[in-house]
Order: C-alpha cells, then structure tokens, then sequence
C-alpha cells in the first residue's frame, strides 16, 4: 500500500474503544485518524481528501455513525468504503447502511482479527475500484467532449447533431427544465448502455443524440407545476405526466429520422417493465427498446442531480436504489437484461458522470 491508502479514519465516542481501534490497525501496517462522533468526522473528511476508509460505530451522539455515512456519501465525491460496528440494538440502523452501500459489519465487542481483516478487505475494495475507474476513464474521455458551453459542443456537430442542440438551447433560454448536462449524460448513458446490449453503432448513435431530447415535453408543463418546490399533488402528476405526449407531438413533426425516435423516446421513457408506468401503460419487449434504455439512464442521472425536491445522491446511493427499490423506485421497472448490464458496469456511468463539465449554459 502507498502511504496514502494506508490512512483509516477511526469514529468512536468512547476515548478508551477508541485508542484500542487506533492501536490495533496502527499495528496492521494503517495510519490512523480518530474522530469522537459523526460531526467531528465530517470536518475530518472534509479537510483530508485521502480519507476515504473508515472504521465507525453506528450508535454516537451529536451525528451518530448513520447519519455521518449518509453526509458523507452525499456531500463528498469520494469513493468511500464503511466498516460499521453494530450492537444488539442496531439492527434497523445496520439494514439502511446495508442500502447506501456498506459492506463491512462487525459485531461488539471487536476482534482484533476480525478488524484486521475487515480493514485490509476493504483496502484491497478500493484499490480494485481505483484501478477499474481509471482504465474505464480512460477510455470515455477519449470519446467525451471536454467542451465547457452548448456552443463548443455545437461547433464540432452537424446536421441532426446540430438541430438537437439548437432544440436543447432554445428550451434552456425560455424554461427551467432539466439542465443541459443532465440531457447531455442521459444521452452518454443510454449510447453506453446500446453499446453494452449489443446494438449496431448507427443505433448506438441516434440513442446518444435522440436521448437529449427526452423531457423536451416539459417545455409544455404550467410553471405551477413544473417549479413546484415539494411534492407533487396527484391532479399535478397527472399534468406533469403529459409532458412524454407533449413531447412526442413535438417531436414526431420533423422529418429528421432522429428526431423520429427522439419522439419515441419522448413518449415512452417513462413505461415501466412491470406495466407501471406512464402515460400509454405499456409493459414488457411491447416498450421500445431505445425508450427502455433510455429509462434507467434517466433515472440515474435523476438521482446523481439536485431537484427543488431531493438532494443529489452520490453514485453508490444511486447504483442501490436503482438495483435494490427504494419507497419510489423498484428493480422491476426496467428491463431485466439492461438492468443486468448495468448493474455489472456501474463505475462507467460513474465515469460518464464525473467527465462532465459541472456548467454547459
């Protein structure tokens, strides 16, 4: 290990379990950081980029070990990995962690061994995830537009390309939709998702492009609607639903064959795998394809970014909620295979998502 992945932040409230943690990781080769509680701890990580394995109780006051991995995950990009230390009382607590993506647990009272071992796995966790993000990041930046504005991505388009961006440009001026990089990521998603499902480059491109354009519909939504900070009513939803029809009528007028399946898209990405979804109830192979793959890579990126209603989550938050349900979203919704595909090559949306400029307008 470098000097840099030996460094474990150690949380406990309790000085005499704490100095006992420090000493027993001191001795497996670990340097060690201590905190007294979840708050401490944060403005540790915070001020020490290199911190991003930790050794934690759950049960603390001030921020307990729950709330701190929480905080963390979503305030920080970092790759973290938790070990949690659990007693009789914490099983709710540990089920939750369990879903933000903690792998270790260890039961009080700790075991040397057992911390050793717990430790140096979740080491060996980062340093594999560390090198698989740099190789997969090297190769989307070589295909990633660097480009820090609309206009330098418009520059270097044409034909279809240049009409979609046009499009995207013109709504952003006039209404507060989504932003301009989220289009952009879904469409980088969903062309990585038709390259990985096996579908020929011409596919692979028209996804990448019709993609953008898959909430242009919400240029159609009220703004008492559309802005609403909080939750939707139900007569709201179903006004704010409309939006997939709005965009496909939209759409569907052009002539330009990408656009032609940007209406599709428009008007299917939100039809669910189960037959949830809206606004025609389709289920199953009788969604199309692109408006399939275009789902879950909208639904990613919705959880990566902030909304007037929730926080930005962080990519493991993301990858949990998306593989496993959470009170809005369930596996069940998309498509088996893709979710398949995606569950298996998570860190190259990872990548996709990191690559891109924070502001395009």
């Amino acid at each position: 290990m470098s000097e840099l992945e030996r460094r474990i932040l150690v949380v406990d409230d309790e000085p005499p379990i704490r100095k006992l943690l420090a000493r027993i990781l001191e001795r497996a080769g670990f340097e060690v950081v201590v905190a007294s509680d979840g708050l401490e701890a944060l403005e540790t990580v915070k001020s020490d980029a290199s911190l991003r394995l930790v050794v934690s109780d759950l049960r603390m006051p001030n921020c307990s070990g729950l709330d701190f991995v929480k905080r963390a995950i979503n305030e920080y990009k970092r790759d973290f990995e938790f070990i949690l230390l659990t007693g009789d009382g914490d099983k709710t607590d540990a089920v939750t962690a369990l879903r933000l993506g903690v792998r270790e647990f260890l039961d009080k009272p700790i075991e040397r061994v057992d911390l050793e071992r717990a430790a140096l796995d979740a080491q060996t966790r980062l340093q594999e995830r560390d090198r698989e993000v740099e190789r997969v990041r090297k190769l989307e930046l070589e295909n990633i537009s660097q480009s820090k504005t609309l206009d330098d991505i418009s520059r270097k388009l044409g034909g279809a390309e240049q009409e979609m961006i046009d499009r995207l440009s013109l709504i952003s001026q006039y209404r507060d939709i989504e932003t301009a990089e989220h289009c952009v990521r879904v469409g980088l998603y969903s062309q990585l998702l038709a390259e990985m499902a096996g579908l020929d480059q011409n596919v692979q491109r028209t996804i990448r492009l019709a993609g953008i354009l898959h909430d242009i519909g919400k240029v159609g939504v009220p703004d008492e609607v559309l802005l609403k900070n909080g939750k939707l009513t139900d007569d709201e939803f179903k006004v704010m639903q409309r939006h997939t029809e709005i965009g496909f009528a939209m759409l569907n007028s052009s002539d330009n064959p990408v656009l032609g399946q940007a209406a599709i898209i428009a008007r299917y990405h939100h039809e669910h795998w189960e037959g949830s979804g809206y606004c025609v109830g389709l289920s199953g192979a009788d969604i199309p394809m692109i408006a399939r793959i275009v789902s879950l890579a909208d639904v990613y990126d919705a959880l990566r970014s902030a909304r007037r209603y929730k926080p930005a989550y962080g990519h493991t938050e993301a990858v949990n909620i998306i593989t496993k349900g959470d009170e809005r979203t369930s596996p069940e919704m998309f498509d088996p295979k893709l979710l398949g595909l995606f569950a298996d090559n998570h860190l190259r949306f990872e990548s996709i998502y990191n690559s891109m400029p924070d502001q395009l307008v």
